[in-house]
């Protein structure tokens, strides 16, 4: 019997060999519209995760910025 290859749901992430510019993103965080300052950094290719360090807030409120500017 012949095994079934899944294709991966994975995505290649751009950057994962890339090691973040967090100085750069804190500058880009620190601008006054920080909504949509959360959005280019996401679309720049930083985790939730370390944008929401940055910020000092949590990764699931940076995954609601995301989620309302997408619409």
């Amino acid at each position: 019997m012949q095994e079934l290859k899944k294709a991966s749901s994975l995505i290649e992430a751009s950057n994962v060999d890339k090691k973040p510019d967090v100085r750069k993103l804190e500058k880009m965080l620190l601008d006054k519209e920080r909504n949509k300052q959360i959005i280019k950094a996401y679309e720049k290719g930083y985790s939730q995760y370390l944008i929401a360090k940055v910020l000092g807030i949590s990764q699931p409120a940076v995954c609601g910025v995301i989620k309302r500017g997408r619409k």
